[in-house]
């Protein structure tokens, strides 16, 4: 009879346990340093900010500086075009420590994250793939290059997502803004 108990018991636990709560959703939190020129120190960036797309395909991307400003990314053929993230961050501030984090719940998979960082005029975008189960967090920290002067990319996939960031956008100046006319 004990012996029953205990078989019993045992089924039980193991049945509970089969029918807990598994997530994919994350909190995406972002770090983000920047290398000024080569070699020298990195400091913190404070005034970034991230946005992602649910796009189903990682056949998707962000075309230019502004594109990434305005919150738009494009398909790979350049016919469609996405205007209103499915998601947004919010500045993530941790009472025990001075660093300046974003974070950005995802909850669909592949998400097409950018990352803008304003006062270096550069961005950047990766695909994350939610494949981690009750992971509540994800840690990333991104180093930008403002010194560097072509498309170059950070991290890996066992790190949490391979970046391609893009350099620095150049000034727009009110010449670059008016048409002139040019006489044959």
């Amino acid at each position: 009879m004990r012996y029953k108990v205990i078989v019993l018991c045992c089924v039980a636990l193991t049945a509970v346990g089969c029918f807990k709560s598994v997530t994919k959703d994350t909190n995406l939190v972002i770090k983000t340093l920047v290398q000024q020129t080569s070699g020298a120190g990195n400091t913190l960036a404070t005034d970034t900010y991230s946005y992602a797309y649910y796009t189903g395909t990682d056949k998707w991307m962000v075309a230019s500086y502004e594109d990434a400003v305005a919150r738009i990314v494009t398909d790979s053929l350049g016919v469609e075009r996405k205007t209103v993230p499915d998601v947004e961050s919010e500045v993530l501030e941790r009472t025990d420590d001075t660093n300046y984090y974003v974070s950005l719940p995802l909850n669909q998979s592949p998400a097409l994250v950018v990352l803008v960082a304003p006062s270096i005029r550069m961005y950047a975008t990766t695909f994350k793939y939610l494949n981690v189960e009750n992971l509540y967090e994800t840690y990333i920290t991104l180093l930008l290059h403002p010194w560097k002067k072509a498309p170059y990319t950070e991290g890996s996939e066992k790190k949490g997502g391979v970046w391609t960031i893009v350099p620095p956008a150049p000034e727009q100046t009110e010449s670059d803004n008016t048409a002139t006319d040019t006489v044959e």
